[in-house]
């Protein structure tokens, strides 16, 4: 017995065990220049120059907002999360880097639907984060905040994704530097397309990240959330869509293309 317990004590840990959960997530479903470059581009399509500030919503390690902030000194902006675990990760890895240059950015441990500290020109919320709001009063009141909040002349923009895979418990994996992402929703309902989504980091020992991240979301469609956009008071909306043959790898559509899986994001201007 002795022997036993001993031989576990020795035993190697394994790479989920040695891996850092919050970095790995940023490389498995975070890309913070082309997205920078990908919400400038909506932003000068419309009003003709750059924008300055920014808001993430469901910023978790901030990661998008480190990197706005130092493209220069007149480059700020503000996070929201309610989860304060990768906001004090976000802090130390990806602000404290910036040194002088995180003054410019405010992390908030707090509710997405709270106001900003000063109005943002671009306010954002990827990966589609915003899907947590699962009834039509609730994503109206986020939206409507959102437009208040904004700056006279700014933009919100938000992605979505569909297709019947969208609506699939198939579990879906892809390879990035060293490690699988699993992507798997459960539970789906048709009624109200509400589901269990999970996401799990796994290496090539065999071993994952333990708990998974998990969410609660419902599916929602382009035609719902332009419904209730325009409920909200966003006047001018364009529809971009994932074409990696366009420049910056999105073009403006008003059909889309019917595929089993797609990705697009939507720029309401106020």
């Amino acid at each position: 017995m002795a022997s036993r317990r001993s031989a576990a004590a020795s035993r190697a840990p394994t790479l989920a065990e040695r891996a850092d959960k919050h970095k790995i997530y940023q490389l498995a479903v975070q890309s913070p220049e082309a997205d920078i470059e990908l919400i400038q581009h909506f932003y000068r399509s419309r009003r003709r120059r750059n924008a300055w500030r920014l808001r993430e919503d469901f910023c978790g390690t901030a990661l998008t907002l480190s990197h706005w902030v130092a493209q220069g000194p007149r480059f700020s902006g503000e996070g929201f999360d309610i989860d304060p675990d990768p906001l004090e990760w976000g802090r130390e890895h990806n602000m404290a880097p910036l040194g002088h240059g995180a003054k410019r950015a405010i992390l908030h441990e707090a509710d997405v639907r709270d106001p900003s500290v000063e109005s943002p020109d671009i306010r954002c919320a990827f990966n589609f984060s915003y899907w947590v709001f699962r009834t039509r009063d609730e994503m109206l009141d986020y939206f409507t905040r959102a437009r208040e909040d904004l700056a006279e002349d700014g933009m919100l923009v938000i992605d979505v994704t569909g297709g019947t895979d969208s609506l699939s418990e198939e579990p879906y994996s892809s390879k990035v530097s060293g490690f699988e992402l699993v992507w798997q929703q459960r539970n789906f309902s048709p009624v109200d397309h509400s589901a269990d989504l999970t996401l799990t980091f796994r290496f090539r020992d065999g071993s994952e990240i333990d708990p998974p991240y998990r969410y609660s979301w419902r599916v929602w469609s382009i035609p719902e959330l332009l419904d209730l956009l325009r409920a909200a008071g966003f006047g001018d909306i364009d529809i971009w869509w994932q074409d990696d043959d366009s420049e910056h790898g999105y073009r403006k559509t008003r059909k889309g293309a019917n595929d089993s899986c797609w990705v697009a994001c939507i720029a309401a201007f106020r």
